[in-house]
């Protein structure tokens, strides 16, 4: 009899154990930009920069692998509100938290406004950029009051899938303002033979358009509410240490 309720104890030991694991050790398809350089790109169609080397390092405290399917943006869009995956480098809008579950943020990025030199002007409020045509990445959010003066076309915009088309256009005035963040301006430049031997032309505006905090993001049909919080503690702990601003370094590339 004894031997017999152990051995019960022993499958309702092990049946915990097991029943615990899947929660706790989930692959998770995660969606982003194939050309956002430096937070994250295909580099030799592998996932590189800031935001792969965060989700590598905090899959070591959740227990959950992520795996990134990097695409064009407005594709990777796409795939995941169709509940095919998580997405990240994502801004928060009012729209999207009705159909995302968003994590606490992940990195901050300041958007800057890059224009030629001899073209310059003086930025404080979006109102200054009427009547201006402002290049932006396909698919991109910063926020509401921005994407609202889009729609309401108090601001026009042109859309490319890249920074280096964007700046191209730029350079021989197809618009006046190419939307960019702080750490991409230099290695955009760099890798554009037409753009590095015209670099001189271009300046960046004092203040920039916004700071846009980024995030994970799965649809809410997706029920991954627990997967979220399991980042979200990682991330709130790694935040608190000289390891997650030196991933951040070790990814970037310096423009200032």
């Amino acid at each position: 009899m004894m031997s017999q309720i152990l051995n019960v104890v022993k499958i309702c030991i092990i049946c915990t154990v097991f029943s615990a694991l899947p929660a706790q050790a989930e692959e998770l398809v995660v969606y982003g930009g194939e050309a956002f350089q430096p937070l994250i790109y295909l580099d030799s169609e592998q996932a590189a920069g800031i935001f792969p080397a965060l989700f590598q390092r905090l899959s070591k405290s959740t227990g959950d692998t992520y795996k990134l399917v990097l695409l064009p943006w407005k594709r990777a869009i796409s795939e995941s509100a169709a509940g095919k995956g998580g997405i990240t480098s994502f801004t928060w809008t009012e729209e999207r938290a009705k159909l995302y579950d968003f994590s606490e943020p992940v990195y901050r990025n300041t958007i800057e406004l890059t224009v030629l030199k001899n073209k310059a002007f003086k930025f404080n409020q979006l109102t200054d950029l009427t009547g201006k045509i402002i290049g932006i990445p396909l698919g991109s959010s910063f926020g509401d009051a921005f994407d609202k003066a889009v729609a309401d076309n108090l601001i026009t915009s042109d859309t490319d899938p890249s920074q280096v088309s964007r700046l191209r256009k730029l350079l021989i005035g197809r618009i006046d303002v190419a939307i960019i963040g702080e750490r991409a301006l230099e290695q955009a430049i760099r890798s554009d033979p037409v753009l590095l031997a015209n670099q001189n032309k271009f300046t960046v505006l004092p203040v920039p358009l916004t700071q846009d905090w980024l995030y994970l993001a799965f649809p809410k049909t997706m029920h991954k509410l627990p997967a979220l919080q399991r980042f979200n503690q990682a991330l709130i702990a790694l935040k608190k240490t000289k390891e997650y601003q030196q991933i951040i370094d070790d990814n970037s590339f310096h423009s200032h």
